[in-house]
């Protein structure tokens, strides 16, 4: 097929986060056979403007899209977090290629009001809905036409390709990063702050963002940190949704990095107990990443477990056939482990 990805992939200014969902998306469905082109719709706004603003572009850059459609003729759209294209727009584009099939990704966390009413509005433009949680959370989006499901943040063998167990150089012992919440209250940043208070001086640890310093890394240079790094703490703007997390988690793991993931989310169901190490509490995390700093054979086998699952569980080429089998609704002989559990809960 030809598929269309629209959202803030490539593009003019992305180079230092090639290695983001949108990406790996777009090698997935390549590597399973279709042809690929990508549509940044910010860059585009920017680009039809005068002034170079996203605002003043937007007519323009939805009759840019819409000739796009014209001249690829694809199959299906893939829409990335891409405000910016308009229901009225995806409409048009269905006039144009009546058998199109759209599907909406959106990686953020439900608990943000703004990211619910984003994902409302797609219900009723978009085939299919899917989202990094799992659980009845979804069944509010499901309308006349849409439908939502759960995906993995994807791990791709090309990008994840560091090996922090097999590293004898590691020189991290744990690895803590995240982007602060601007005027917002974040769990994390107190969480750094009660670890750099706590922990012993022999454990190296390093913080990056987590609104208690500027060290934010992109780039190769964050995959070649992940590297180095023996353990990782894995924490989301929230813990109350079944399955959500950061990509962080899914970079951590497929890098392996051993990883440390709140008991919220209940990981376990679908990567079992044996592949990260849970915590409960910034006591209990405290406690664990001591014990497991000097833990060094244990330490390695849970994340070259976590690895190794991660890697196929959550693969590109599994999440994109995924979004393809429930888009065009491809009955499958097997599912995958994370889509039955989803459906679990939603049933219970």
């Amino acid at each position: 097929m030809k598929i269309l990805y629209i959202g803030n992939v490539q593009g003019l200014n992305n180079i230092d986060k090639y290695y983001l969902t949108e990406k790996r998306l777009i090698n997935g469905f390549i590597r399973l056979g279709h042809n690929v082109c990508s549509f940044n719709d910010r860059d585009h706004a920017r680009y039809m403007s005068p002034i170079r603003s996203q605002y003043s572009g937007l007519k323009k850059m939805n009759k840019r899209l819409i000739r796009a459609c014209d001249l690829f003729q694809p199959d299906m759209l893939v829409l990335g977090h891409c405000k910016n294209v308009s229901n009225v727009t995806l409409e048009q584009i269905r006039d144009l290629l009546p058998s199109i099939k759209i599907a909406y990704i959106n990686v953020d966390p439900l608990s943000v009001k703004q990211n619910t009413n984003d994902i409302f509005q797609r219900t009723t433009s978009a085939d299919t809905i899917f989202i990094t949680t799992a659980g009845e959370g979804l069944v509010q989006f499901n309308e006349d036409r849409a439908r939502a499901y759960f995906f993995p943040n994807p791990v791709d063998p090309i990008i994840d390709i560091e090996r922090a167990f097999d590293n004898q150089d590691a020189d991290i012992d744990v690895l803590f990063l995240g982007r602060a919440l601007n005027h917002q209250h974040d769990h994390r940043e107190l969480l750094a702050r009660y670890l750099k208070d706590s922990l012993p001086g022999a454990i190296n640890a390093h913080y990056g963002g987590l609104g208690i310093n500027m060290n934010t890394i992109y780039g190769d240079q964050y995959l070649k940190i992940l590297g180095r790094s023996k353990m990782g703490i894995c924490t989301n703007k929230t813990q109350e949704y079944f399955l959500y997390a950061s990509d962080r988690m899914s970079h951590y793991m497929a890098s392996g990095v051993m990883a440390f993931i709140a008991e919220g989310p209940e990981f376990e169901t679908i990567l079992g107990d044996d592949s990260f190490v849970s915590f409960s509490s910034p006591e209990d995390l405290l406690e664990k990443i001591i014990y497991y700093n000097n833990a060094t054979d244990e330490r390695k086998n849970i994340a070259k477990i976590g690895c190794e699952r991660v890697h196929d569980l959550f693969n590109n080429e599994r999440v994109c056939k995924f979004i393809l089998d429930m888009t065009f609704n491809n009955k499958s002989s097997s599912s995958p482990i994370w889509h039955q559990e989803d459906m679990s809960r939603r049933s219970a």
